[in-house]
């Protein structure tokens, strides 16, 4: 008997996806809790991977460090990072709770001169957002999540350890899931190509995000920003979300700025200087670095980010671009799946030697 017709799935492709699509978005969605930490770490993982070949390629004192070292040197900065975000989010909580009323007040006085150019009229709605504020209940929600992150990281990094020591016997272990030795080389050749797809990615947006990160820093401590720590690693998060991620890593800084102090001054050097250096190195240190571009779609990006963001919240927007490469690249590998591949690049094209250019 051919083991391989006896293991197909009898029916045409389309009813195999009708029927596996909506259990696929059911185990994302029920799965959440399970998955969320698993898939940041193994995207940690890989960004520590691509950090672990850079360094191995970089000579110190005439020689280059071993692979064990350098994953060594890569758990630790990873696991530093990881404290160091949940400390930040976890001492930020009693600073908000002491400044949100002190910025209804303030919100009440811009209102108030805003009234003054537009009218009454056009200040109601502002007024009702104030006045409906429970910041009670905003605090104890920001301090569940708040617990809950800190629980998280610790979990996160606890996989990325035991899954770095045991990096060689993945690599070793994962091409063996095919029962052939073709089979084997496919597996193989697919595992890399997500690999390199997801390791650009992440490099060049964990690198220009903690320059964005560092800027912001500097601009918001020289102005004594409320929360300068807290926003500088939201503006390093936020990198990674695709397209808006810029959009929220200005906005949010500016209206606290605009929000803390009695004078505009404030807002607007957040607004332009940091706002500015950030563009900078999204247009023009980014390009530079990234080289060979993703081939995705930027209108598939935003469906993706909008699909994500429904499933995992914001997590799952962070999530978005990573999973996304991971996608188009399986889908590229299968016949009946290529489709959905072709949707997701820019020009249709998913071989870059078939490219013209």
């Amino acid at each position: 008997m051919d083991t391989k017709a006896a293991a197909a799935v009898p029916g045409p492709d389309w009813f195999k996806i009708i029927v596996a699509l909506p259990m696929l978005i059911a185990l994302l969605w029920f799965g959440q809790g399970f998955l969320k930490p698993l898939a940041i770490t193994a995207l940690i993982y890989i960004l520590a991977m691509a950090f672990v070949d850079r360094l191995c390629r970089v000579p110190i004192a005439g020689r280059t460090l071993p692979v064990w070292l350098a994953s060594i040197a890569a758990v630790l900065i990873a696991i530093a990072c990881l404290w160091f975000f949940g400390l930040v989010f976890a001492n930020s909580s009693d600073e908000i709770a002491e400044a949100l009323p002190r910025y209804a007040e303030r919100l009440q006085v811009i209102a108030l001169e805003l009234e003054a150019v537009f009218g009454a009229e056009a200040i109601d709605p502002i007024r009702q957002t104030v006045a409906g504020l429970d910041i009670g209940s905003f605090l104890a929600i920001l301090l569940n999540e708040l617990s809950g992150n800190v629980t998280t990281i610790a979990l996160i990094a606890l996989y990325l350890g035991f899954l770095i020591s045991e990096r060689s016997t993945w690599t070793r272990k994962l091409p063996r899931l095919s029962s052939t030795e073709q089979g084997a080389v496919e597996l193989n050749r697919l595992f890399s190509r997500i690999s390199t797809g997801v390791k650009q990615y992440m490099w060049v947006n964990a690198v220009t995000s903690a320059m964005s990160g560092a800027v912001a820093y500097l601009v918001f401590v020289s102005i004594g920003l409320d929360f300068a720590e807290l926003l500088a690693v939201i503006v390093f998060i936020v990198g990674f979300i695709p397209n808006i991620g810029a959009f929220i890593g200005v906005f949010l800084p500016s209206m606290v700025a605009l929000l803390q102090f009695d004078s505009y001054v404030p807002f607007l050097i957040v607004f332009i200087v940091y706002g500015g250096s950030d563009q900078f190195i999204a247009n023009v240190i980014m390009p530079m670095m990234q080289g060979k571009s993703l081939n995705m779609s930027t209108f598939m990006v935003m469906v993706a980010l909008a699909f994500w963001a429904l499933m995992w919240g914001g997590l799952g927007a962070f999530l978005a671009m990573p999973l996304t490469v991971m996608t188009m690249v399986i889908c590229a590998e299968m016949p009946s799946m290529r489709w959905v591949a072709v949707l997701l690049s820019s020009d249709g094209i998913l071989d870059g030697s078939e490219r013209s250019d």
